[in-house]
């Protein structure tokens, strides 16, 4: 067994209960949604979150798995946070 094959099968052995969505297996351009025990688009579906909410969740989470310097990593927090104030607009015009 070669180490990339064995690191795929302990990762998924190590993974936390998803939605059986055989597409949540795969991912493009990546890899850093695959190796989270429940990834962020399966939690947001569960929770029935709206399009505020699920960004918030996508580039939190993502920010300091993917990104590997300072810059990219901060870009993710920036449009975390553009997004939570998007939401915010959206319950002062009482839209959600």
């Amino acid at each position: 067994m070669s180490i990339k094959s064995l690191k795929k099968t302990l990762l998924k052995a190590h993974r936390g209960p998803q939605t059986q969505i055989s597409s949540l297996s795969d991912q493009v351009a990546g890899d850093w949604y695959t190796k989270l025990k429940i990834q962020p688009i399966d939690y947001c579906m569960q929770n029935n979150l709206n399009a505020c909410q699920t960004k918030v969740i996508k580039y939190a989470t993502r920010c300091l798995i993917k990104n590997k310097d300072k810059k990219t990593k901060k870009e993710d927090i920036e449009k975390a946070i553009h997004c939570l104030t998007m939401l915010k607009d959206y319950v002062d015009k009482d839209v959600v």
